[in-house]
């Protein structure tokens, strides 16, 4: 029988080898090639194992842990706690989140937005470290300023700002102190003589720290008006001539008056931050107005809120794999195409900063030495008597009952 070119002996069967008395001959070869056989599933069964465990080591171990956050907030409803009411810059940049956030979380959670304001975000602050869950199921979005209100305002405080890590910040935001145009103010040099007229909400937030500081630290000669439900409430105020000026958030004004700004209506006359806006490259920073060393590191102590800017706190305590889900979705959301036209239609900046980084800023304002943190906390003395609207809820009078 003849074989097919190529099949070298695989279809016609090659003879057995036999002895001289005419008995086969063990052929070795064959016996170790059947033994090989009967033992090839075991031994492939082995080299799978051995690559399996050679990837687990490259790659790491299986993802149960992404698994796990998965599951927490799949069909879930993510808060986003605000502490101030709903307008102004925080409460834009939360709603803007609240369109885009849960697509980049796993287990795609629902994301709203709930407000509580009051004392410059203070209240909500204590509340979200002291009564809201810490499982995950709430953020927050509070003052920028709050390592220096705790400092700055122990009594009021009732939270640690390193025990609430930071998820990441949306941009850097300096406040600016904004002069109606019929103010008779062109320049800060201009309120070292003439007294105005400036709002301001609850003690723990930058637009009563600022004028405060402005007036302590650089003579500034400003009448606060404080107690103002808002930055929106605020304003609504210096339009209708009830303030004179108003320390709010560049990306408020921004996204809000920028028109007004541009035909002079509003004038801006200093910036309060670490380093001055990309917009505003010619506008002076509250910390270059004097030349003393020691007021200098003052007012750069106060203004470390904005490199911090509008960014969102995680909880007390909560699970490393949840954190390290928030701060990954949200810098993916950050970069995503949708979201950053959605932001451009809003007018809301956005240059990110990471939630690391953000804790390494919240490290260094609470190390600021005793001193200077003594000398900022006496020149913020004096908020009662500046509080003259809202500074306190009115108590309901009980109804008679009908006899």
């Amino acid at each position: 029988m003849s074989r097919l070119a190529g099949t070298s002996g695989l279809l016609n069967p090659v003879p057995a080898r036999m002895s001289r008395q005419g008995t086969p001959i063990e052929d070795t070869n064959r016996k170790d090639g059947r033994r090989l056989m009967r033992e090839f599933p075991k031994l492939v069964s082995l080299a799978c194992g051995a690559v399996v465990a050679v990837a687990m080591a490259v790659a790491g171990p299986l993802p149960a842990k992404a698994d796990a956050v998965e599951d927490f907030y799949k069909g879930k409803t993510l808060k986003i706690l605000v502490g101030y009411p709903p307008a102004g810059s925080y409460t834009a940049y939360a709603q803007l989140a609240s369109r885009h956030y849960g697509k980049f979380i796993p287990g795609k959670p629902n994301v709203i937005v709930q407000n509580m304001a009051g004392a410059g975000s203070l209240v909500a602050a204590n509340y979200f470290t002291n009564v809201a869950p810490k499982d995950g199921s709430m953020i927050g979005m509070f003052a920028d300023t709050l390592a220096v209100s705790q400092l700055l305002f122990p009594d009021k405080v009732k939270f640690d700002a390193t025990d609430m890590p930071y998820i990441g910040s949306f941009t850097p935001i300096n406040p600016v102190l904004m002069v109606r145009a019929d103010a008779g103010v062109k320049e800060f040099k201009d309120v070292l003589s003439k007294q105005i007229v400036v709002g301001c909400t609850g003690a723990g937030s930058q637009s009563y720290i600022m004028p405060r500081a402005m007036m302590s630290q650089l003579g500034a000669k400003f009448q606060l008006i404080c107690g103002y439900r808002g930055s929106a409430a605020q304003t609504l105020a210096l339009v209708r001539g009830e303030i004179d000026a108003q320390s709010s958030a560049w990306a408020s004004w921004r996204i809000r008056y920028l028109d007004d700004i541009k035909k002079g209506k509003l004038v801006p006359i200093v910036q309060v931050g670490i380093e001055r806006e990309k917009e505003l490259p010619n506008l002076v920073l509250m910390h270059e107005l004097t030349k003393d060393a020691d007021k200098q590191k003052i007012l750069k102590f106060l203004s470390i809120g904005g490199a911090i800017g509008r960014g969102f706190n995680a909880p007390k305590g909560i699970d490393k794999d949840k954190l390290a889900a928030l701060r990954s979705g949200f810098m993916a959301m950050t970069r995503d195409a949708a979201f950053l036209a959605d932001a451009k239609k809003q007018r809301a900046n956005i240059d990110p900063t990471t939630g690391t980084k953000l804790d390494a800023l919240t490290k260094e304002a609470l190390a600021t030495p005793e001193n200077l943190v003594a000398e900022a906390r006496e020149s913020m003395k004096g908020y009662k008597k500046n509080c003259t609207k809202n500074c306190a809820s009115p108590k309901k009078k009980k109804k008679k009952k009908k006899e």
